[in-house]
């Protein structure tokens, strides 16, 4: 599944894509995900609930910063997650990108995701629907918390 989004933060990227980067505060934007351990410089264990239509899901993840690069505002993560009730999974590679747009940053994201199990089944247009209103809260999280 392909999911691509962008939103615009009120704040200039000097600001905005420090934050982007500190992967603990920022997954604090995220809906229902927490930063359960520092593993080291680019590694971090997360616990993340998600819910599809009927269906509610808690997944154990480990998030890995595969590469950043400062000069072009890019950043690649990689993301495994397994359903704590062992009935499927998540793989997701995740680039973000930022852009200083009249005082602003325009973040734009893509993610590649493999989901299986229970989730799966629900359907891939619910699955998007939660994606795209994930990334909007997502969005207005980061607003605050710039």
């Amino acid at each position: 599944m392909i999911v691509d989004d962008a939103f615009v933060v009120g704040a200039p990227i000097d600001r905005v894509w420090p934050l982007l980067n500190d992967v603990p505060r920022v997954a604090g934007c995220i809906p229902n995900a927490e930063v359960t351990e520092i593993v080291d410089a680019v590694t971090y264990r997360a616990k993340v609930a998600v819910k599809v239509g009927p269906v509610s899901v808690a997944y154990r993840a480990t998030i890995t910063v595969e590469s950043r690069d400062d000069a072009t505002h890019t950043a690649r993560l990689r993301v495994q997650g397994d359903e704590l009730r062992g009935r499927g999974g998540v793989r997701a590679t995740i680039v973000s990108h930022a852009e200083a747009v009249e005082g602003a940053t325009r973040v734009s994201l893509h993610a590649d995701a493999q989901i299986s199990g229970i989730i799966a089944s629900v359907g891939g247009r619910l699955i998007a629907g939660v994606a795209k209103r994930t990334v909007a809260e997502f969005a207005a999280n980061l607003a605050q918390l710039v």
